[in-house]
């Protein structure tokens, strides 16, 4: 019988792992636009110094039996991608209302295990399994480094309700990072996410900014009608009124203004910027040591549809 690990690398080798553009139109472009059911869980491990990263996003599309993969890692090495819009994937609709609930592919590339029930987690596992490319700008399809992720996230703090349906938990977490048999251990602060929505994904510019730090955790958005967030800081959750930031650059200027009355200003410096094709367009992605106020944090700062698109310092529609 084969164990787990020889059937998902059985299943890697056979090709699991590829998607391929046969025509003109990207491979995904059946997902613009599209109108059904799509759970996406998400989550970013920083080491305490900000130079190590690990981020891995599922998102399932159970009508299509498809799902996206996305597994990026930094390691003393170097920057390894892996992404596949055509994964297959069950029909099933996860059970989320459970008191666990457990996300998945059919070569089990990429799985998360959530412990405890969506609003009071009390830990999720992550393992991933794929070949990957040594390149920040992530391209379709397998490449030639095994990479392989085993995480364990113990959540502090949460936040719902910045989207509807979406749950943001935040906290620490343990990972272990292998490619081509060589393990590199990341530990610090972290992010897990859990997204459920039938509205379409990736239709507008947006600006998402998601902050770790010690004690306190905070998620922005930028898009073309909105302009708010959130900063926890223990168990005390504060409104995000306004928030600023400038244009992807190596360092970027940030002024957030809370319901609280509070101004606080700061910096976020690309740890490491990366690519991801989306539906014919570019997704930016920028992992960021940030300042802000009094703090520091880890995190990300997420483009999508930059220039004209994003209102980064000027007001929303």
């Amino acid at each position: 019988m084969l164990t787990r690990r020889a059937a998902v690398l059985s299943a890697l080798s056979a090709g699991a792992c590829v998607s391929t553009d046969s025509g003109g139109e990207p491979i995904d472009a059946r997902f613009a636009n599209l109108t059904t059911l799509s759970e996406s869980v998400h989550s970013g491990v920083s080491s305490d110094d900000g130079q190590l990263r690990l981020t891995m996003r599922l998102c399932r599309y159970p009508e299509l039996g498809l799902a996206w993969i996305w597994m990026h890692a930094r390691t003393p090495d170097g920057f390894f991608s892996y992404v596949d819009h055509l994964a297959p994937c069950g029909h099933h609709k996860t059970a989320t209302e459970n008191e666990n609930a457990f996300y998945n592919d059919w070569a089990a590339q990429l799985t998360f295990e959530r412990l405890g029930r969506v609003d009071n987690p009390t830990q999720v596992t992550i393992r991933g399994a794929c070949f990957a490319q040594r390149s920040p700008v992530s391209a379709f399809g397998r490449g030639d480094k095994l990479l392989t992720t085993n995480v364990r996230f113990t959540p502090e703090r949460l936040y719902s309700g910045l989207n509807r349906g979406r749950t943001e938990v935040f906290g620490r977490a343990e990972a272990t990072v292998t490619i081509d048999g060589k393990a590199t251990q990341i530990e610090g602060p972290a992010q897990f996410h859990e997204q459920g929505q039938t509205n379409p994904r990736f239709t507008a510019p947006f600006c998402y900014m998601t902050l770790w730090g010690s004690g306190a955790a905070s998620t922005m958005l930028i898009a073309p009608n909105r302009r708010d967030g959130y900063l926890l800081e223990g168990d005390r959750t504060t409104e995000v009124e306004d928030v600023t930031v400038d244009p992807p650059a190596a360092r970027r200027a940030l002024r957030v203004k809370l319901a609280d009355g509070r101004t606080l200003e700061g910096e976020a410096s690309v740890v490491q910027a990366y690519t991801i094709p989306l539906v014919g367009r570019t997704w930016r992605g920028h992992m960021m040591n940030v300042t802000l106020g009094d703090r520091e944090y880890r995190g990300h700062i997420n483009d999508y549809i930059i220039g004209a698109g994003v209102p980064y310092a000027g007001a929303t529609g």
